[in-house]
Parts: C-alpha cells; sequence; structure tokens
C-alpha cells in the first residue's frame, strides 16, 4: 500500500549513468558533463536552465531562491540519505561554524549522499552537503568539521555569487548538469563549487584553475578562522591538508577528490604557519564518542542485504583508543538487532544507555529496538524520563510519534509528528510519512496535503499544485494546514523556477 501513496523517485537510468561515468578515463568524464549543459537529455528536461547572468550581482534574496531550487533538485536527484539521527549529528557538528560565520542567514539545508566517494560540497543558499564516504574515512571528527569548516567559508564568501559577477558573459548552465556534477564530483572535482561551478566554466572555457585556487586559498582562511572560534582542534585541518597530498591518498581511487583539489604546499605551509602563531586553548567538544558510534551506525544502516560482522564493523577502530568497550558493545547490539536477537540487543543497549546517557544515537537504537519488539508503553515511559533529564530534542518527537502511531493513538502521533516537522521543515521523510499515516486513517485532506509538501521540496510544483487542489475537495481537516497557502507555495515556486529559467 505505501508504494501507492507517493510515488519512488526513478534513480535507475541516473545511477546507470553514474556507474558508467565511473568506469571511463576522467577526460571522457569531464566532456560529457561539457556536453549535458547545451544539450538538454531526457532525464534533464525538465529542470530549468539557470539564467541569472544578465546582472553583475546576485542578490542575497535571488541566492536563495536559487537554492531552494538546488536543493529540490537534489532531492529528487541524488540518492539521500535522510536518517534524523545522521542529520542531526552532522547539524549539531556544523552549528557552532554557522553561529560564528558571516552568513548572512544562519539557517543551511544539511544533505547527507549516499556515496561511498570522498566529498564535500556548498552550493547557494546555504546548502551543504557530504557523502557518507565522507564520515567512513575521516581520520576524527576534527577532521571532518576541517572539511565542514571549508564549505561553510565557500557559503560566508558567497564565492558562486563572486563567480556569476566576473562571469557575466558566460552561456546559461543548466540546472541538470549542475546537478549532475556533484554526482560526478568524485571523478571530476571536489566540491560544488567545482564540480558544479568551475567545472562546468572550464567546459565554458573559462579561466577555473587560477580561480579556483584562490576561493580555495580563502576557504582555508576562513575555514580556520572558524575552528579557532569553536570548540574543535584546529591541527586536523592542517593534518588534513597533509593527508590530501600523500601517495596513499593521491593513489586512492577513492580520493579522486584529493587530486581534482588544488592542494599544494603554499596552502599547507599557510595553515601550519597560523597553527603555529595561534594559542588555542583546546577544549573537550564531547563529539569524539559520538562520531565513532555514527560511524558504526552508518556502517550497519547502510549495508544493505549483507549485514556486516562486529569484526567488519570495529576494523578501523585502534583497540587502545578510548570508548573501545563501548564501540564494541554498540557493533555487538547493532549485530543482533540486525539478525532479529532482538531481546538480547535490547538488554545490550539499555546497559549502554545507563553508561553513556549523553550518547544520543544510543537512546535512539535502544528506542528503535523497543519499537520493533511493539513496546511502546517503555518508549513513552523512557520519553517522560528523558524530558525529565532535559535530554529532549527532535529525536524525541520522532520515537514519539512512532510510539503514539504503535499505541493506537494516531491523531496524537500526527500532532507530534507536525511539531517535529516544524523545526525541521525540509525533512522530506517526515512528509512522507505523514502522508502514509493520512492513507492509512483515511483522512484525505492531510494525505494530500502531505504528498503536496512533498512534491514541493522536490521541486514538482505543478503536482504540489494538484495535490493541494485534491485536498481543497476533502473534508476539512483540522490537523491538514491551509489549502490556499500551500497552493500559493506552489505558485510561487512555479513563478521560481520560470524566472531562473
Amino acid at each position: 500500500m505505501k508504494g501507492n501513496i507517493i510515488g519512488q523517485a526513478v534513480l535507475q537510468s541516473y545511477l546507470s549513468l553514474g556507474y558508467f561515468m565511473n568506469s571511463l578515463p576522467r577526460t571522457i568524464c569531464l566532456a560529457l558533463v561539457i556536453l549535458a549543459i547545451p544539450i538538454q537529455t531526457a532525464a534533464a528536461e525538465n529542470l530549468p536552465v539557470i539564467n541569472i547572468h544578465s546582472s553583475n550581482h546576485m542578490s542575497l534574496e535571488d541566492e536563495y531562491q536559487f537554492g531552494n531550487i538546488i536543493a529540490s533538485s537534489i532531492r529528487k536527484q541524488l540518492p539521500l540519505w535522510n536518517d534524523l539521527a545522521a542529520l542531526k549529528f552532522i547539524k549539531d557538528l556544523t552549528q557552532p561554524l554557522i553561529s560564528r560565520s558571516q552568513l548572512s542567514k544562519k539557517n543551511t539545508q544539511i544533505f547527507l549522499i549516499h556515496d561511498g566517494k570522498i566529498n564535500a560540497f556548498a552550493a547557494p543558499g546555504g546548502i551543504i552537503g557530504i557523502n557518507t564516504g565522507l564520515i567512513e574515512q575521516a581520520g576524527s571528527v576534527d577532521e571532518l568539521v576541517a572539511v565542514l569548516a571549508h564549505e561553510v567559508a565557500h557559503l560566508s564568501l558567497r564565492h558562486y555569487v563572486q563567480t556569476q559577477a566576473q562571469e557575466k558573459a558566460q552561456a546559461p548552465l543548466y540546472l541538470g548538469a549542475f546537478i549532475a556534477s556533484i554526482w560526478l564530483a568524485g571523478n571530476v572535482n571536489g566540491d560544488i563549487g567545482e564540480a558544479g561551478i568551475y567545472a562546468t566554466q572550464s567546459a565554458l572555457q573559462r579561466n577555473q584553475l587560477s580561480y579556483s585556487r584562490r576561493h580555495e586559498r580563502e576557504a582555508d582562511r576562513i575555514g580556520f578562522d572558524l575552528m579557532y572560534q569553536s570548540p574543535f582542534d584546529i591541527t586536523h585541518m592542517q593534518r588534513l591538508l597533509q593527508r590530501l597530498q600523500s601517495p596513499y591518498v593521491q593513489d586512492s581511487p577513492q580520493w579522486e577528490w584529493a587530486r581534482s583539489h588544488p592542494i599544494n604546499n603554499e596552502r599547507v605551509a599557510d595553515i601550519s604557519q597560523r597553527i603555529l602563531i595561534s594559542q588555542q586553548s583546546q577544549t573537550e567538544h564531547g563529539f569524539d564518542l559520538g562520531f565513532d558510534l555514527l560511524k558504526i551506525y552508518q556502517a550497519m544502516a547502510l549495508s544493505g542485504l549483507a549485514s556486516p560482522s562486529v569484526n567488519q564493523l570495529m576494523q578501523k577502530f585502534d583497540p587502545l583508543a578510548n570508548h573501545y568497550s563501548t564501540l564494541i558493545a554498540f557493533s555487538e547490539a547493532l549485530v543482533n538487532q540486525n539478525s532479529g536477537k532482538l531481546v538480547l540487543a535490547n538488554q545490550q543497549l539499555q546497559d549502554l544507555v545507563l553508561k553513556q546517557p549523553n550518547e544520543t544515537l544510543i537512546w535512539y537504537s535502544w528506542m528503535q529496538s523497543l519499537l520493533t519488539q511493539k513496546q511502546a508503553q517503555t518508549v513513552l515511559k523512557q520519553l517522560t524520563l528523558r524530558k525529565l533529564n532535559r535530554r529532549d530534542n527532535s529525536l524525541s518527537l520522532w520515537i514519539k510519534a512512532l510510539a503514539l502511531r504503535q499505541n493506537t493513538q494516531p491523531r496524537a502521533a500526527v500532532n507530534v509528528l507536525l511539531a517535529l516537522l516544524d523545526d525541521h521543515p525540509t525533512w522530506i521523510l517526515g512528509w512522507r510519512t505523514l502522508a502514509e499515516w493520512g492513507a492509512e486513517d483515511q483522512r484525505l485532506q492531510l494525505n494530500h496535503m502531505a504528498q503536496s509538501r512533498w512534491h514541493l521540496l522536490r521541486g514538482e510544483a505543478k503536482l504540489a499544485l494538484k495535490q493541494a487542489q485534491y485536498a481543497s475537495q476533502q473534508q476539512p481537516d483540522s490537523q491538514a494546514g491551509s489549502v490556499s497557502e500551500q497552493q500559493q507555495e506552489a505558485l510561487t515556486l512555479l513563478a521560481d523556477q520560470a524566472r531562473f529559467n
């Protein structure tokens, strides 16, 4: 039934293209991206041409409107990992950087791309994306933060807008090629600043290399300052740059990103000098254990049919490292949970929560285990305790909504889910769930309104408008929201898409 409520994105041909290009020589891949620019393929026919080159400057409002169109295309075109716990962890890592940045708007959108290659990108309108491969391969949480700080710096410096101002005479850029270049970033260039803009402009015979080097140096320096002002260790930025120069990274197919980035001795020396003259008082940021837990959680969640063993989950961790016993216990619990040994997994996770009460990912996995065992009442009691201990957050709302639903309190479950979506309005999985619940309960206006929002987040304005029209014909539902406002949002999106076309 669920498969008929909201249509799945058709990614097969897109993934096949990515697979095909991964097997081609790099020069041919770039040539294919070049060809994708002037010729609209069938897959990109509905994607707009970015036609914003008539002026010397893109306003901040224009940038964020454009960013929303890019974000919707990312949701529709790329294989995302929409796990709320993982997204929350990355957002918590990024927030200290965002709050200290010069970004005019602090409301960024985080995307996790299900791709094993090492890559991160920043796009206009406060968009930050990282591949799951970067989480897997990062040597430490501070090293991952160094990458995030670099991308936040690209955003705060508005490098995309600078590019547009300098290249005001360039031909229109197809959004299809822009999004495809993120997917191909491991083979063409490192982040969206280079993959989506610089590589495309290079295809249009612009002066790509020197411009990207200047931007990379600027992003290094601003990223360094953001890390310095935050509780993270700035020496890890130097280690990252040095690792990008190492023979291992240079020869590794996973680190194609490193070969395309203009990492040179000047950049490494600049950061090294800044570390020498800085006197950062190191404080404990508390993310180290959580990051290692996230690596294990991600490996299990994205493992597919072949579930990894405890040894496979633990092979990259040092037995002498702090919290090694916690990591082993967490791995064992997830393996048992995945293999159907739910009672044992539940007990292991409960024991871990008592030992590590501040590690949200352990608690979240325990709650998921209890829900799998249909223990909604126990979950609701634990949620009450969590609130008393002031550990309530968005994950608590998601778990509470699921528990209330399982406890045959559908209207209360919808209320909690709506509260969560009020805080996370772009979490597309939440809107999909709301649509499914509306259909299951025969609440047709709620179902159509949630579907409309789901289509809006994917940039499908006409479908969103159609669903809002269907909603207007159903029995009014107080939890469905304003139909007229939804219709207006769809019309606004249509106008924005036409404007950038």
